[in-house]
């Protein structure tokens, strides 16, 4: 921590060395005479990088509000500046004849929001203007999650992030491009198709005319290792309670073979927690944990970048009580309550791929203790500790709501790593 603070007010007071640096005048700027020569631009970088500026100065960029110094002669008296046609606020303070210290805008517009733009920064003085070649990129793309991570080929499914500006293709795994695809103008959501030859389990790629972006979590994966139950190949290893197993695509259409439900009419009064008394309320799982969701080896990489994930089908509005689920022997739990989130009753039209960070698993039945690795959850072996894991709905949050119906399916749980950091 100690390392980290120095650090940060390291490079702060690097960042006032370089302004300093920039604008060693500003403290005579009242007496200085603003040159009233023609304006000129020789070149542009950024203001962190003031100490290496020969090797930084660049022509293009990403508008992203980076701090950049644009370094000339005769730029004293400014009016305004825009970068591609874009007007752009800036502090007269850090205005000399040879600097000029503005944030690049990342409203600016580029190629992919503007048919045509002039790749040009332009400066209006007081005594003339000039312009300046200079190139603003749309960013790359990024992906933040897709609605149904196992949705069946010919589904339509959604991804959804940033930056999905002129748009190529998108890649399923087995390399599989489809360039039939809607994406929407603000470049937040593409629309596509599952690939009817889609067979295996991978990233989904997207790539665009300025980059491209991959999804940690593979995508069309409902076995294998990191799969323990899918209630089809993989499901219990001996027994379970009180839940239900079918295949159906009639009641809970768009599933990937079988499935577990819960339902419930007249399920639970607010406070109760007595799972055990009803069918439909609980699901134990020892599935296929006696071979290690982990090898040893994994087990060492941070807790941060894994996460619980499984398809949830939600077909009655559900706005109390909370999904148990338990780990470790029970030592360790994640409370799901989607509704919390969604400030209203939560349904979905659909199958939903759900995520649970594994740093979301805690003592006190999910309320204490964050667990700080993995093996907190899965066991020193990786397989549990040779327990199970237990899924139970538990109605004892809000204590005030009672619930008198639940329909909710679940498929394809499993633990996989979300994050690159």
């Amino acid at each position: 921590m100690k390392k980290s603070i120095n650090h940060i007010f390291g490079k702060l007071g690097f960042l006032i060395i370089v302004s300093l640096a920039i604008l060693s005048s500003c403290k005579d700027s009242e007496l200085e005479t603003i040159s009233t020569g023609t304006p000129v631009i020789k070149k542009v970088y950024l203001l962190d990088t003031i100490a290496r500026h020969k090797d930084s100065t660049f022509v293009s960029s990403i508008p992203d509000d980076k701090l950049l110094v644009i370094n000339g002669e005769n730029l004293g008296g400014i009016i305004k500046v825009y970068f591609n046609d874009y007007e752009a606020s800036f502090n007269t303070n850090y205005n000399t004849n040879t600097n000029l210290i503005i944030r690049l805008p990342k409203e600016a517009p580029t190629e992919a929001t503007m048919a045509t733009v002039p790749n040009k920064i332009r400066i209006v003085t007081s005594h003339g203007e000039v312009t300046y070649d200079f190139t603003l990129l749309p960013p790359p793309p990024n992906i933040y999650w897709i609605d149904n991570e196992n949705a069946l080929p010919g589904t339509t499914i959604t991804l959804n992030g940033a930056n999905f500006l002129l748009v190529q293709k998108v890649v399923f795994p087995g390399n599989i491009e489809v360039t039939d695809f809607k994406a929407t103008k603000e470049g937040d959501k593409i629309e596509v198709k599952v690939p009817a030859n889609l067979t295996l389990a991978g990233p989904i790629q997207v790539v665009t005319k300025f980059g491209e972006a991959k999804t940690v979590a593979p995508f069309n994966l409902n076995s294998g290792t990191a799969v323990f139950a899918n209630f089809d190949d993989k499901q219990w290893a001996d027994w379970m309670w009180n839940i239900f197993v079918k295949n159906s695509t009639t009641d809970y259409p768009g599933a990937r073979g079988s499935y577990a439900y819960f339902e419930k009419n007249t399920v639970t009064k607010a406070g109760d927690n007595a799972w055990w008394n009803a069918d439909g309320r609980a699901l134990w799982l020892t599935t296929d944990l006696r071979n290690p969701l982990f090898n040893k080896d994994s087990l060492s990489n941070r807790v941060e970048q894994y996460s619980l994930k499984f398809e949830m089908y939600v077909k009655q509005p559900w706005a109390s009580g909370s999904f148990l689920i338990k780990a470790n022997g029970k030592n360790y739990a994640a409370r799901f309550e989607p509704w919390r989130a969604a400030g209203k009753a939560y349904s979905t039209t659909g199958w939903v791929t759900q995520t649970i960070a594994l740093t979301e698993f805690r003592t006190a039945d999910g309320t204490g203790t964050s667990a700080s690795s993995i093996s907190d959850i899965v066991g020193a072996d990786g397989n549990n500790g040779g327990a199970e894991f237990v899924f139970f709905f538990d109605n004892t949050t809000p204590k005030n709501s009672d619930i008198d119906k639940i329909a909710i399916a679940v498929d394809n749980l499993r633990i996989v790593r979300t994050t690159r950091k």
